[in-house]
């Protein structure tokens, strides 16, 4: 299952790095989980905007359906927490170790880069 995981993350990293508008590297994260990942049914990222999260950028390979695995991972910039990375599916117990430290790497990424 990772593998898919792992592709689409040096696809979302050279997004990040390719010098791209936050706003575009953003759509293309989520866009790329869901479409080049099965087993991610929804992505997004929600950054903090005073007190609330702001959705800023989502995708969905599925209509409306109930999800049933979730993981969520924080988005930091230098130790403060900026946002959150979210990925949900329809499967359960979807997700593996793997995906898990490749995520992270995104959301630490997506951080750095915002």
């Amino acid at each position: 299952m990772s593998i898919a995981t792992d592709l689409a993350s040096i696809h979302v990293l050279s997004s990040i790095y390719s010098n791209s508008t936050p706003t575009k590297f953003c759509e293309d994260t989520v866009a790329t989980l869901c479409e080049k990942v099965e087993y991610i049914d929804w992505a997004g990222i929600y950054l903090h905007n005073g007190e609330e999260k702001v959705l800023r950028a989502h995708a969905s390979s599925l209509p409306d359906r109930k999800m049933q695995s979730q993981l969520t991972f924080p988005i930091k910039k230098q130790d403060r927490e900026i946002g959150t990375l979210v990925v949900k599916s329809q499967q359960w117990i979807v997700f593996d170790v793997t995906d898990v430290s490749t995520l992270e790497k995104v959301a630490a990424a997506l951080g750095a880069s915002l």
